[in-house]
């Protein structure tokens, strides 16, 4: 029953039909031929995958990235970052990642993260000789940090369909995100040398610093409060979200005067459509990973790793290294709601801490965003500046790189992760 459903799926996949479609079709195939269930109770599946309170803080936070993105939050974020980093050799580049660091403590998104920096940075990033490839690959693999800094969407459904604590792996991500945007501005350092990319205007100031930072500083508010308030446990994750989109209409409206009802409007629908096919996701992959369960697809996996080894760390690095593969063919949402629920007690058996699993899965699946063939803040990226996938891939393998000795030091020093979460009731 297993290989069927992947042979079906596979198919499906390869006659061009969305994920959510491949998932449901080849779920649909296998009830019918091997009669496991029926319809109805693949109905109710699909229900309780999606039917989470922790799944709610999905649609809010991606709202509150919408918002502020047209409210006026994110071009104040460019100047206080500009006001950091541009005066270093690469300037630009690393106000972009800088940005990401920023951004992603606003949206959980990278490709919300990636569509919002396309637009502001890679014209500017173009207009000073920068090469297109170079200016692709950064503004692609900076957007990976939206899903590793809190908060992150993909670490709130890892955390509702396993059922582990979300203020955890928001908490746990932080020094990670820190970690690999320092990485990559290593990379953009020696690569703007490289190309001979002339450096910005002016010297570090603290007085431009200080006046980036007031103008900007009820943006710069918003991630440490959510941190703040999901250590403290006052509040869950789903609340924070509500009063964060509370937080970007009152500043975007009140405060900064940029939030009209267009794009409000604008943020509504584009939230509407972003939530819809991550839940669509959800709900199929829910009921296609029951079908792989009731098949022993589970059991089949569990026996195989630990039939190789009982080490944790191999185990660990056997694990990451399947996510990163399938992060190049799959979307990120549909890997974790089909894989995470297999993997996890494979996990818990040999003694890896789910909140370190997790975080780690959250990296590698976000460099899958970048590295072809599914790459989707890739294909954004490189959409808005024509650029072709396999140039830019040439230019991110730097990058990759850097992001996946990150990796590595984490798995050394799970601390990294552990410590910081440690602090979250």
């Amino acid at each position: 029953m297993t290989a069927f459903l992947f042979v079906v799926f596979l198919v499906v996949l390869a006659l061009g039909a969305p994920i959510a479609a491949s998932f449901g079709l080849s779920a649909v195939f296998g009830i019918s031929v091997f009669k496991f269930s029926n319809l109805i109770t693949m109905g109710q599946r699909f229900f309780e995958g999606a039917n989470s309170f922790a799944l709610l803080a999905v649609p809010l936070f991606t709202f509150a990235g919408f918002l502020m993105s047209g409210g006026g939050i994110g071009r104040r974020l460019i100047s206080f970052a500009y006001s950091l980093v541009g005066h270093i050799t690469g300037g630009l580049a690393h106000v972009n990642i800088v940005t990401s660091m920023i951004f992603a403590g606003i949206s959980g998104s990278s490709a919300a993260d990636a569509a919002f920096e396309s637009a502001l940075l890679m014209p500017e990033m173009i207009k000073k000789k920068y090469s297109r490839e170079f200016t692709v690959a950064v503004t692609a693999v900076s957007s990976t940090i939206g899903i590793i800094i809190p908060p992150s969407i993909p670490m709130v459904i890892i955390a509702g369909i396993l059922g582990i604590s979300t203020g955890k792996l928001f908490v746990g991500g932080v020094i990670p995100g820190i970690l690999c945007g320092l990485a990559q501005m290593l990379v953009c350092y020696f690569q703007a040398k490289k190309e001979g990319v002339p450096k910005e205007e002016g010297d570090f100031e603290l007085k431009g610093v200080w006046k980036a930072f007031k103008e900007s500083f009820l943006a710069l508010l918003m991630p440490p409060l959510i941190v703040v308030s999901i250590m403290s446990g006052s509040v869950s994750p789903t609340e924070v979200a509500l009063v964060t989109v509370v937080y970007a209409i009152i500043v975007g409206k009140m405060v900064y005067h940029e939030l009209d009802w267009k794009s409000f409007k604008s943020a509504l629908i584009n939230t509407v459509k972003t939530s819809s096919k991550i839940f669509l996701i959800i709900g199929v992959a829910s009921v296609f990973g029951k079908l792989l369960t009731i098949g022993g697809f589970d059991k089949l996996v569990a026996r195989s790793l630990l039939s190789l080894t009982d080490s944790p760390t191999l185990i660990l690095l056997i694990i990451l290294g399947i996510l990163f593969i399938m992060g190049m063919f799959m979307e990120t949402i549909s890997i974790i709601v089909l894989f995470m629920p297999i993997i996890y007690p494979i996990a818990l058996q040999v003694g890896i801490d789910p909140i370190h699993l997790s975080v780690l899965s959250v990296i590698v699946l976000g460099i899958g965003l970048v590295t072809p063939p599914e790459g989707m803040c890739l294909f954004i990226c490189c959409d808005f500046l024509k650029v072709r996938i396999w140039d830019a891939m040439i230019a991110l393998i730097p990058f990759v790189i850097a992001m996946l000795l990150v990796v590595g030091l984490l798995i050394a020093f799970p601390q990294l992760i552990l410590w910081p979460a440690s602090f979250v009731g």
